[in-house]
C-alpha cells in the first residue's frame, strides 16, 4: 500500500482572520467549519472519496489509503464540530451569537416604538438627543450598542492574541471579567429560560451579581474600566487548530501502521502556524522535547490538555467559587499555558502515563491536573451534565426533541445546541478517551461497531454536498426525514435573523443579503424575502421599511 500524502486533499494553510469564525482543514478549503454558521464543508474530491469508501470506520487496508486521507479531513473538521458543541466553551462561544440578539430584543422593540425603525442603531445613537438614561431612546441605544460590543469582546478576547489586541483598544471596551460576566450571565439566562426556566439546575447568574460588584469596587485587576489586561500568546484559536490538526496527524499515522513521521507532515504542509503554536507552547512550558513520534504520550498528553482547556466548569454548569479567578478559570488558552506550566513545576509524573489511550489514564491525568490548579476534572463536569440528561425533569422534554428532531419553535437554536451537548456530555462520561483521542481509536486495531456508532452520532448536523455549494441537514437514519428538514429550515431562518439583527445595530447602510453559502440556486431575491420574512415575523418591521441614517 503507497503511502504517498496527497495535497490535494491534506496541505494546510492559515485560517481566516482572527474571529471569522472559520476553522480549515486544508488548502482552498478541502475542508472547513464556520462556527456562527454551523456547518460542515469538504471538497469535491474528498465527498467523492467517502462515497467510495466502505461504509464506516474502517482500517486503512480496507479503504485504501487515500480514502484514509480523505477521511481524516472529514475527521479534522468533526473534531471542530465537536469543539463547538461538545464543550462548555465551545457551548459558551456558539450561544453567545444568539444570546446577543436574545439579550437586546426587548430593548430593539422599543427603540422601534420611541423613534421608528433605523439603521445603523450605532448611526442612530449619535443624533438622539440626551438624558441618556435606562427609559429614554438614547439610553436603550446605549445599551443595545454596548451589549452587542461586549459579545464580541469575549469572543475576540477568548480567541487569539491579534482579536484580543484589536478588542482592548476600543474606546468601548470597559474590562476582561465585564465581558465574561456578561456573556455567561445572558448565555445562562437564555439556557434556563428555554430549558430550566426555575433554574433548578443552571446556574442563575443574579446569584453572582454581588461578588463581581466587590470586584469592581475594590478594583481588582481585571475586573474594572481601566484595569490592566494581561495577553497570553495562545488563545482558543489555536487550541482549537492544534487539536483538531493533531487528531488528524495521529489518525493518519495508526491508518498507515506508523509508515508515516513528522517530516512527512511538515513537507506536506500540515504542520507550520496555527497548527503547531499550541503544540510548540505546550512543549516549551511543559519542559518536553518534540516527541520522536506521533503515537508518543507527551502527544497523547498534549492533546488531552486542549480537551481540559475548553471544558472549564466555572460558571457553567457550576456557579463560580473563586470569583477573582473567574478569567484565567474560563479562558481557554490561559487554562491551556497554565496546564502545561504545571505538567514541569508540579505534576511530571503524568508526562509518560498515556500510552494506551484508556479512559483509565485520561481519568489519572486529568484528576490529577485538574487537583493542581483547583478547578473541575472534565469528567466531573460530564457527569454533571449527563446526569441532567439522564434524570432531571426540566431537561426529560428536550432530550425527546434530540431523540426525535421533532424540536419545539421557542429558541430553536439553543434549544439544538444545547440538547447535542447533553447528548455529547452522556457519551463523553462512558467514553472520554475516544474524543480527546479519536485519532487512535478511530483507525488501527482499536476500531470497532462501538466507535463507529459513536463518531455517526456525533458527526456535524449541517453539511455541503459534492456537487451543491448549499447547506444541508445530514439525514439520521432513525429519524423522520420531515422532522430533521424541519429543524433545519427553522434553524436557519432564526440563524439568519441573528445576522440581519448584526447589522441593524453595527452596520452603516442597507441590510446587506450575503446568504449564498445557506442556497445559492435560490438566487439573491429569494433569499432576500426568505430572510425579510423571518426578520418581519421576529421585529414587526420589514427590512426595506428602515430609515437608513
Amino acid at each position: 500500500m503507497a503511502l504517498d500524502l496527497d495535497a490535494n486533499l491534506l496541505r494546510s494553510v492559515q485560517p481566516l482572520a482572527a474571529g471569522s469564525g472559520d476553522f480549515h482543514a486544508t488548502l482552498e478549503a478541502h475542508g472547513l467549519f464556520n462556527t456562527f454558521q454551523f456547518v460542515l464543508r469538504l471538497s469535491p474530491a474528498v465527498h467523492r472519496l467517502l462515497a467510495e469508501s466502505p461504509s464506516g470506520i474502517v482500517t486503512a487496508s480496507e479503504a485504501g489509503f487515500e480514502r484514509s486521507q480523505a477521511f481524516s479531513t472529514y475527521l479534522h473538521e468533526t473534531v471542530h464540530w465537536w469543539q463547538h458543541v461538545g464543550s462548555t466553551y465551545g457551548l459558551m462561544l456558539s450561544l453567545s451569537y444568539p444570546t446577543q440578539a436574545h439579550a437586546n430584543y426587548t430593548r430593539l422593540k422599543d427603540l422601534i416604538e420611541l423613534v421608528g425603525f433605523k439603521k445603523s442603531i450605532r448611526r442612530l445613537v449619535e443624533e438622539l438627543p440626551s438624558p441618556s438614561t435606562p427609559d429614554t431612546a438614547q439610553g436603550k441605544a446605549n445599551i443595545i450598542i454596548n451589549n452587542h460590543f461586549d459579545f464580541g469582546a469575549f469572543r475576540n478576547l477568548t480567541f487569539s492574541l491579534e482579536a484580543a489586541k484589536a478588542t482592548i483598544e476600543n474606546p468601548m471596551f470597559e474590562s476582561v471579567g465585564h465581558s465574561h460576566e456578561l456573556t455567561y450571565g445572558n448565555n445562562l439566562l437564555v439556557l434556563g429560560a428555554t430549558t430550566d426556566p426555575e433554574f433548578q439546575f443552571i446556574p442563575h447568574p443574579r446569584e453572582w451579581e454581588a461578588e463581581f460588584d466587590k470586584l469592581r469596587t475594590a478594583k481588582e485587576e481585571g475586573f474594572f474600566y481601566g484595569s490592566r489586561v494581561g495577553l497570553w500568546p495562545i488563545g482558543a484559536r489555536e487550541v482549537l487548530e492544534g487539536q483538531a490538526c493533531f487528531c488528524q496527524m495521529q489518525f493518519l499515522a495508526f491508518a498507515s501502521g506508523g509508515g508515516l513521521n513528522w517530516d512527512d507532515f511538515r513537507a506536506i504542509g500540515m504542520l507550520h502556524g496555527v497548527y503547531e503554536a499550541a503544540f510548540q507552547a505546550f512543549l516549551e512550558r511543559a519542559g518536553l522535547e518534540w516527541p520522536p513520534q506521533l503515537d508518543h504520550p507527551t502527544v497523547g498528553l498534549f492533546l488531552l490538555i486542549c480537551d481540559m482547556a475548553i471544558n472549564p466548569g466555572a460558571g457553567f454548569p457550576f456557579p463560580p467559587i473563586f470569583f477573582k479567578s473567574f478569567i484565567t478559570d474560563t479562558d481557554p488558552g490561559t487554562r491551556f499555558m497554565m496546564l502545561a506550566t504545571l505538567v514541569r513545576l508540579k505534576c511530571p509524573e503524568v508526562v509518560d502515563v498515556i500510552r494506551e489511550y484508556s479512559r483509565a489514564e485520561y481519568q489519572q491525568v486529568t484528576e490529577r491536573l485538574a487537583d493542581a490548579l483547583l478547578i473541575h476534572p472534565p469528567l466531573l463536569i460530564a457527569e454533571t451534565c449527563a446526569a441532567w440528561a439522564e434524570t432531571a425533569e426540566p431537561f426529560a422534554g428536550l432530550m425527546e426533541e434530540y431523540r426525535t428532531f421533532n424540536y419545539q419553535p421557542g429558541n430553536l437554536p439553543v434549544r439544538v445546541m444545547f440538547s447535542h451537548f447533553l447528548a455529547f456530555m452522556r457519551d463523553k462520561l462512558r467514553r472520554p478517551e475516544v474524543f480527546c483521542w479519536p485519532g487512535a481509536w478511530m483507525a488501527g486495531d482499536r476500531v470497532s461497531t462501538e466507535i463507529q456508532t459513536l463518531f455517526e452520532r456525533h458527526s456535524a448536523l449541517f453539511v455541503d454536498k459534492e456537487d451543491d455549494d448549499g447547506v444541508f441537514p445530514r439525514l439520521h437514519p432513525d429519524r423522520d426525514a420531515g422532522l430533521v428538514q424541519s429543524m433545519f429550515d427553522n434553524f436557519y431562518a432564526i440563524n439568519v435573523t441573528y445576522d440581519m439583527t448584526d447589522q441593524w445595530i453595527r452596520r452603516p447602510g442597507p441590510f446587506a443579503y450575503d446568504f449564498r453559502w445557506l442556497a445559492p440556486s435560490q438566487g439573491h431575491t429569494r433569499m432576500k424575502d426568505f430572510a425579510d420574512r423571518n426578520f418581519k415575523q421576529i421585529y414587526g418591521v420589514h427590512p426595506d421599511s428602515a430609515a437608513i441614517l
